[in-house]
């Protein structure tokens, strides 16, 4: 999972680690069932590619299969080829050992991949051909299915509950042994064996402005060569993304786009891997693309091939050409960087991090009426400290924002807040912009929405909007707020209807809370269902932007042109979620549970089940976090906090309390090219 600096290594959760452990490849002879649990639904990543050669990663480790005995079954043959076929190509030869001789020696499974609860060969042949053919069923109950062109999807439910999936082999005899005539394209995997040959990995667009990029999870497999890998990730970047919830409802362009432009194929793409170093040669459509689009195609191609450790193996710089002609950015990618030959290096380009680095280690909070902020840095707290409390507003009544976050106590003293003015009217919960320019607030009973800008003294506007439940802000400074099952953007504009309700596609429910990415572009919510609450991922397209000086048609036409698009699923062992917050790129921190049994929840937005972290937070209502280089805020019942410096915890009360605390959405340091 990326990191909010220059990318974490992604790391499978605890339910894949002890799924490797129970279930690995066991003997040729035994059945190859699995254990059960793949989710039924979850972010759809495309990964729009077919291998192009079959070469092994020579780090990749396995369970090592065995060739076909003297005397086996036709069902054993069948078993034997499938446990030898789960980890390829790592074992092709073993596998080609099991195939009759008029199988083409090219054969070779492509990506397509149904997962199922377990692989089930029917122990019975059926014979023909006086003894000489036999047919072999295997079926299983569909999971969830991988398609050929890397699309990771959940399960279809059939018209009598959950779909079945069907293999038919045919096996001939080849002297006194059974050999298999027709080997399949498509692999049929148990979620044991998926997670041990598939690993998670990110594609990277950008937003529809061309500003940001924006994450894609995807799964590819182990066992393929870099150069292999690394093709097909870049084939992958030719078109826009393709999971339905990151395509556009009511807008011609999509939330998320690539750079590259149309008409860009596969056979005008060379990728070849040598040390450290992929060049990637385009020719064609892309060879022929303006300086702006070269610029925002190198941005891609960097951070898919670079911005992962591991993924592809060992890649550290790219090297871009157009028709065989090496490219050299014309000014470096990013402030303070500079470009140095066609090596182009994940640090070149660390201003384009979809999640970019914390600046602040400030959260906001109310607590009796009135709103606080205080610091909470992962180093602070480590230490056992936290930053003084410090008003939101002064004497005269201005919005305070951006402390400097100098001086620190001891989390657990029972500090005095310094005294506020009576004004502004009491607040339940505070949301700061990304740009510390506007601080917004909700008047207890969620009954209305107040915005200030940074050292005024009078809101610059107030809306009586009754049921708000979130707030929060996106990286245009955009104020987003969910009331009831209605979705509201609030515009800070000098002139005209400043705000309006949003179309969203989330399931028919009252949102319970919401939480945008740094990117803009995706949001996750809390969604209250007719079976139960449950946490759903979607893309805000926000449409094409408006012009320069935004005025009240500009406005209109913003409104007009935005919604919330359809929605996927996430982590559906979570079963009671009650609050959310995005935590990096590629994760959510998820409170779930209610009274003494609240729990914590990592839960990755690329479909994976969730993990429940240590321990448990009795009272828990709220939480907040903003990467690995801050702490952990909770907010809990009777006006308390508690505050942990990472996921395992420990988690320490803090003095003086409050409710609701919010870190800033990450800033993005300067307007990405465009």
């Amino acid at each position: 999972m990326a990191s909010a600096g220059a990318g974490r290594s992604r790391r499978w959760p605890a339910w894949v680690r002890s799924t490797w452990r129970a279930c690995l490849l066991v003997g040729l002879a035994t059945s190859v069932a699995g254990c059960v649990g793949m989710p039924n639904s979850g972010s759809p990543g495309t990964f729009s590619a077919t291998p192009q050669d079959t070469s092994q990663d020579s780090d990749f480790i396995g369970a090592v299969p065995a060739g076909p005995q003297p005397g086996w079954s036709p069902a054993d043959i069948v078993k034997g080829f499938l446990n030898a076929t789960v980890s390829y190509p790592a074992y092709s030869a073993t596998a080609e050992e099991y195939l009759a001789s008029s199988v083409p020696r090219d054969w070779a499974p492509n990506w397509s991949v149904t997962v199922v609860d377990q692989v089930l060969v029917s122990p019975e042949a059926t014979f023909s051909d006086g003894g000489r053919q036999a047919v072999v069923d295997v079926t299983g109950s569909v999971q969830a299915k991988f398609s050929g062109t890397g699309q990771y999807v959940g399960a279809q439910q059939g018209l009598h509950g959950t779909q079945p999936a069907n293999q038919q082999f045919t096996l001939v005899k080849q002297g006194k042994q059974w050999r298999i005539t027709n080997p399949p394209k498509n692999r049929m995997l148990t979620e044991p064996d998926f997670a041990q040959v598939y690993k998670p990995q990110d594609l990277y667009f950008f937003d529809s402005t061309g500003q940001v990029l924006v994450p894609d999870a995807v799964f590819v497999p182990t066992g393929t060569s870099s150069a292999s890998l690394a093709t097909n990730l870049v084939r992958a970047l030719l078109n826009n993304p393709q999971p339905k919830w990151l395509q556009s409802v009511v807008n011609p362009t999509p939330p998320a786009v690539t750079a590259f432009p149309l008409h860009s194929t596969a056979k005008n793409v060379s990728v070849t891997v040598d040390g450290p170093t992929a060049t990637v040669d385009l020719t064609g459509a892309a060879a022929s693309a303006s300086p702006v689009a070269r610029a925002q195609m190198a941005t891609q191609l960097v951070w898919t091939l670079t911005g992962q450790p591991g993924s592809p193996p060992d890649i550290q710089a790219v090297q871009l050409e157009f028709n065989g002609k090496p490219w050299t950015p014309p000014s470096p990618p990013c402030p303070g960087t500079i470009a140095q030959g066609p090596a182009l290096k994940q640090a070149m380009y660390g201003c384009k991090n979809p999640y970019p680095v914390v600046t602040s280690s400030a959260f906001y909070y109310v607590a009796n009426g009135q709103a606080w902020s205080r610091c909470a840095s992962e180093a602070q707290v480590t230490t056992g400290s936290v930053g003084q409390v410090v008003p939101l507003f002064d004497r005269t009544g201005a919005a305070t924002l951006n402390q400097s976050c100098t001086h620190s106590v001891q989390a657990s003293s029972q500090a005095v807040p310094p005294s506020q003015p009576r004004a502004p009217a009491p607040l339940s919960m505070v949301a700061v912009s990304p740009d510390g320019k506007y601080l917004a607030g909700v008047a207890p009973g969620g009954k209305t929405v107040t915005v200030w800008a940074a050292g005024a003294a009078k809101p610059s506007s107030t809306l009586s909007l009754p049921g708000v439940t979130a707030i929060r802000w996106d990286r245009r400074d955009y104020l987003w707020v969910a009331q009831g099952d209605i979705t509201t953007m609030i515009v800070q504009i000098d002139a005209g209807k400043n705000h309006g309700e949003i179309p969203n596609f989330f399931p028919a429910g009252k949102i319970l809370g919401l939480s945008i990415a740094p990117d803009g572009v995706r949001v996750a919510a809390i969604v209250q269902t007719d079976s139960g609450p449950a946490v759903e991922l979607a893309a805000i397209d926000i449409g094409k932007p408006g012009p320069s000086k935004p005025g009240p048609g500009w406005a209109a036409n913003l409104f007009t042109g935005t919604s919330i698009g359809s929605t996927v699923q996430l982590g559906p062992n979570v079963t009671n979620p009650i609050a959310l917050t995005w935590y990096d790129a590629d994760d959510l921190l998820v409170l779930d549970g209610a009274g003494d049994q609240t729990s914590l929840w990592e839960v990755p937005v690329d479909g994976q089940p969730a993990t429940k972290l240590p321990g448990v937070l009795p009272g828990a209502i709220s939480i907040t976090a903003n990467s690995t280089r801050n702490a952990l805020v909770v907010g809990l019942t009777r006006n308390r906090m508690e505050v942990s410096a990472g996921l395992e915890g420990p988690w320490q009360p803090l003095g003086s309390g409050g409710q609701n605390p919010a870190f800033q959405t990450p800033a993005f340091p300067v307007a990405a090219q465009s």
